[in-house]
């Protein structure tokens, strides 16, 4: 009698143990469906499927003459810390860092003739959508590592894209014709209904077969340009509603320190003007 009593209690204890077990199983498979259920489903350039991008940054990296140390350093450590989302200063006058918000997506391009000549069109070397950081993970509701993989993705991308764009130099440097590319660019016109920004990095001198600052005698000046290229495609390049912001270096030859004065700001000015878009800051980067 003993013994059957004590089997029944054995037996139940087997029961609930495997009722445990399997509640267990439940609570951390019901778990795992909510984080993942809760994590956006991304596309490859780690944009959300169901929405696309919050808004489109272009930064233009021109690379037609080699940057000083003293800029190289301006640019890799501020564009580590925009990254980031960190405020870099350079001469007291930081970016909008709203351009690096999380669910933007970020795109790189470079003024160089090759990328130009391409017949399928001007492609980005890079493009991520701005991921959320893994440190202000909801561990309830979300997956840190599936965050983490994805910041870490974002920075080292475009951190060592930028490096090594820093150690190149092309000779001519058709910004004007980037624009114009850009302008009609699938890339960057694919969400025609979300903000669009463009972070230029470069001297800001035209130099191409098409017009050239260095070959006008007056200098940087619009009128000398709508008089020769008034009536062609890059006097009618579009970017309405653009805000465009120029990380602009300077140059050491006297040849372009003679041009790179109020008139080029002006140049730009009236460039951007004719485009519909909006200069909303230039950062001076002294060598």
């Amino acid at each position: 009698m003993m013994k059957s009593v004590r089997r029944r209690r054995q037996k139940r204890k087997e029961i609930f143990g495997m009722i445990g077990i399997i509640a267990i199983f439940i609570i951390a498979g019901t778990g795992y469906y909510f984080i993942q259920s809760n994590t956006d489903a991304l596309d490859e350039y780690q944009c959300s499927i169901k929405n696309g991008p919050n808004e489109v940054t272009a930064i233009i990296f021109d690379k037609s003459q080699a940057y000083t140390n003293d800029q190289v350093v301006d640019i890799k450590t501020s564009f580590n810390l925009w990254l980031a989302g960190k405020e870099s200063n350079i001469k007291d006058r930081p970016i909008d860092l709203d351009i690096f918000r999380e669910g933007n997506l970020v795109q790189l391009y470079v003024t160089d003739q090759e990328s130009l000549d391409k017949t399928e069109g001007l492609s980005p070397i890079a493009q991520l959508c701005v991921p959320k950081d893994f440190r202000d993970a909801n561990e309830w509701i979300e997956n840190p590592a599936f965050l983490k993989k994805n910041y870490d993705k974002f920075i080292s991308t475009f951190s060592s894209t930028i490096q090594s764009l820093t150690e190149q130099a092309e000779g001519k440097s058709p910004i004007m014709e980037t624009f114009l590319r850009i302008s009609n660019s699938e890339s960057f016109q694919s969400y025609s209904d979300k903000p669009h920004n463009l972070l230029v990095i470069s001297d800001m001198l035209q130099h191409s077969d098409n017009y050239s600052h260095y070959k006008s005698a007056e200098g940087p000046s619009w009128n000398v340009f709508e008089k020769k290229l008034g009536d062609t495609v890059y006097t009618k390049i579009r970017l309405k509603n653009v805000e465009v912001q120029i990380f602009w270096a300077k140059r050491q030859s006297e040849r372009d320190k003679k041009l790179q004065t109020k008139k080029l700001v002006d140049f730009w000015s009236e460039f951007f003007n004719e485009a519909n878009a909006e200069v909303t800051t230039w950062i001076l980067m002294d060598g």
